[in-house]
């Protein structure tokens, strides 16, 4: 075991070292490595015990990695709070979202755009949008789906 500690112990530290970014921790990898390797029980009929070493050397790494991934902790958006601003580039990409919508919006004929700003923005209903502009619900359904259909083709297809 002193002979394979002397001889593997370097290149494994090497091995971690650049795994993981981390010198500190590579010789604790480098020591759980080997207290694997003496704690299993066909260390005597290996043919080739220094590529045992590095696959048990490989195990840690995966094992580490998965640790880490459970730590991380996953809070749903709605009980999310942002302490912090968001980036300029997501600032920049609401705005250019929100200046190809306005657009996109202004492009539709006038009854359309009326139609669909009642409904979205005043949050009326179709029987109030058909009462207010003195037209049938389907005429207000007809240009429910001309907005929409506008509007889909317009800011998913753009691109």
């Amino acid at each position: 075991m002193e002979a394979l500690y002397v001889a593997e112990g370097p290149r494994l530290l090497r091995y971690f070292q650049r795994r993981t970014g981390n010198s500190h921790s590579a010789p604790d990898l480098v020591q759980d490595a080997f207290v694997r390797f003496a704690s299993a029980e066909h260390v005597p009929n290996l043919v080739n015990p220094a590529a045992y070493l590095q696959r048990i050397a490989r195990n840690l790494l995966i094992d580490r990695a998965r640790r880490a991934q459970e730590r991380e902790v996953f809070v749903p958006l709605e009980e999310w709070d942002a302490g912090t601003p968001p980036d300029q580039e997501d600032t920049l990409v609401v705005r250019d979202a929100l200046r190809r919508y306005e657009e996109a919006i202004a492009a539709l004929p006038e009854r359309t755009r009326l139609v669909f700003l009642l409904k979205r923005a005043d949050d009326l209903t179709y029987p109030q949008i058909a009462k207010r502009l003195g037209i049938t619900l389907w005429t207000v359904q007809y240009h429910m789906k001309r907005a929409l259909t506008h509007l889909d083709r317009t800011l998913n297809h753009d691109d």
